[in-house]
C-alpha cells in the first residue's frame, strides 16, 4: 500500500490516549506518517515516539476539567465530560488549521468528533475508535450505567429503547448543538442523531475489545467491528527505585484510580488502611503523592508502565477504566474494582461475571466492606484460575496486525470508491 499520512485524535484520558499511540506505532512501522493532535498533559507521551504532535488546549484548561469533581460525579460526569468536550472546538478548529489538512484519514477516539467534522469539510474520511463496550451501546447487551441501576438490564427492550433515546436527550444534546452549529459554518449538513451519525459515522469503527468482553450485537451501528484489547506484550525495565521495592519483598497490592483522577487523597487513605490490615506491602500509583508519610510497606510513584508492574504485583484495585482493566487481565491477577462514573460500572460488571475478579460500589471503599472483599478476592482459587486462564487471550502483535490491515483496507476501499 503506498504511503498514508494519518491524524489520530484522542480525547480522555491516558486510557483513550495510549490505544491511539499502539496504533499510530504499527502504522509507523509499515511506512506511514503519524500526526497527534492532543492535549499538552498527553504529550510527553506522544513526544516519547518521536511522533509529531499539535497541542490542542492547554495544561492549565486540562487540569482544571481533571480536577473538576463533577468530571466524576456518576450523575453529572457524562455531561461534565460532555460539555469539555465542547469547550474545546475552537482550540479544535486552532489545531486542526495548524496541523494541516493533507491527510489520508483521520483516526480519532469516540469523543474526537469536533476534528472528525473539520476532516469531513476537508473531504478526509475518518475511523472512529470505542475503546469501550459503553460506547457501543445495545438493548441487547445493556451496560451498567452506575451501581444500583442493574435493574436497567432486566428491563424490556421497548423500555431499553426508550431509555437511549431519552439518554440522547439529556446528555448527547449538550454536544448535538455546538457540534451542529460548527458543521454549519462547515458548509455540512447538521447531524440528526449525534450518537449514530457523530460517534459512529466514518468509514468505520473499531471497538477495542474483545468478544468475550464485549460480544458484537445486531444493534450495533453499521460497520462496526471488535478487535483484540490493545495491550502491548513488551517488557521494558522499570525505574529503579519502583525496581528495588517491588524486589525486596512479597508482591504488594498494586492501587489506582485513573491517570486522569486527581481526587485521590481519600483513595490513597482507605488503600494503605486495608493494605496494612491484611497485612500486604501496597504499591499506590498517582499524580499527587499521598499526604501521610509512607510505611516501609508501602511505595509511591506518579507513573507506571501496568504492562511491566502488574505481572509483579499480587492484585489490581482499581477505578476500573479500561485500559487498566485490559492490561490487568493481560497479567493475570485478580481485580478489586471500585468504580465512579462513565464506563467503569460496565466494565467492572463484565469483569465480574467473567470470574476474574470482584465490585465494591465507590461509597463502600472507607468501609469493613472493602477489606472483606479484599480478603474474599485473595482468598478465591476460582478467581486466580480464571484469571490466568485469560491472560494469554490479550493482546499481542497479530491482534494489532489484524487491526492496521483492516484500517488500510477501509482507507484503501473509501479511496477506490471516491474514484467510481
Amino acid at each position: 500500500m503506498r504511503r498514508l499520512r494519518l491524524l489520530f485524535t484522542p480525547f480522555g484520558s491516558e486510557g483513550d490516549v495510549n490505544p491511539l499511540i499502539w496504533i499510530a506505532e504499527g502504522m509507523a512501522a509499515r511506512g506511514h506518517d503519524v500526526v497527534f493532535i492532543i492535549t499538552p498533559h498527553y504529550q510527553r507521551l506522544i513526544d516519547k515516539k518521536g511522533f509529531t504532535a499539535v497541542p490542542i488546549g492547554t495544561e492549565e484548561q486540562f487540569l482544571a476539567f481533571a480536577r473538576n469533581p463533577k468530571a466524576w460525579d456518576p450523575r453529572n460526569g457524562p455531561r461534565t465530560v460532555i460539555k469539555g468536550m465542547v469547550d474545546t472546538i475552537p482550540e479544535a478548529v486552532s489545531a486542526f488549521d495548524r496541523a494541516g489538512d493533507q491527510f489520508d484519514a483521520a483516526i480519532l477516539s469516540t469523543l474526537g468528533v469536533a476534528v472528525g467534522s473539520l476532516a469531513e469539510a476537508k473531504g478526509i474520511p475518518r475511523i472512529m475508535v470505542h475503546m469501550q463496550p459503553i460506547c457501543v451501546r445495545s438493548i441487547h447487551d445493556f451496560p451498567l450505567l452506575m451501581p444500583g441501576m442493574e435493574f436497567l438490564q432486566h428491563t424490556p427492550l421497548w423500555f431499553k429503547r426508550a431509555f437511549f433515546w431519552l439518554v440522547d436527550r439529556l446528555i448527547w444534546v449538550v454536544a448535538e448543538r455546538p457540534l451542529n452549529r460548527l458543521r454549519s459554518h462547515l458548509g455540512l449538513p447538521a447531524w440528526r442523531s449525534f450518537y449514530d451519525e457523530g460517534l459512529h459515522g466514518g468509514i468505520g469503527g473499531a471497538a477495542m475489545f474483545p468478544d468475550w468482553f464485549g460480544p458484537p450485537q445486531l444493534d450495533w451501528p453499521a460497520g462496526t467491528r471488535t478487535f483484540n484489547f490493545p495491550v502491548s506484550p513488551e517488557i521494558r525495565l522499570l525505574p529503579s527505585d519502583l525496581d528495588a521495592f517491588l524486589s525486596s519483598g512479597e508482591p504488594p497490592i498494586i492501587w489506582t484510580h485513573g491517570s486522569a483522577n486527581f481526587d485521590i487523597e481519600h483513595f490513597q487513605r482507605c488503600a494503605l488502611r486495608a493494605s496494612q490490615a491484611l497485612g500486604r506491602r501496597c504499591l499506590l500509583v498517582s499524580l499527587d503523592p499521598p499526604k501521610s508519610t509512607l510505611p516501609p510497606t508501602a511505595f509511591h510513584c506518579r507513573h507506571a508502565r501496568f504492562e511491566d508492574v502488574f505481572p509483579r504485583c499480587l492484585a489490581a484495585v482499581h477505578h476500573g477504566g479500561i485500559g487498566t482493566t485490559a492490561k490487568a487481565i493481560a497479567a493475570g491477577i485478580s481485580q478489586l474494582i471500585v468504580p465512579k462514573s462513565h464506563d467503569q460500572p460496565d466494565n467492572a460488571q463484565r469483569i465480574a461475571k467473567l470470574g476474574l475478579g470482584k465490585m465494591l460500589t465507590y461509597k463502600h471503599l472507607d468501609t469493613p466492606h472493602l477489606e472483606k472483599t479484599l480478603e474474599e478476592l485473595l482468598a478465591s482459587e476460582e478467581i486466580k484460575t480464571a484469571s490466568l486462564a485469560y491472560r494469554d487471550r490479550v493482546g499481542g502483535q497479530a491482534a494489532r496486525e489484524e487491526l492496521l490491515n483492516w484500517i488500510e483496507q477501509r482507507i484503501s476501499e473509501h479511496k477506490s470508491s471516491d474514484r467510481i
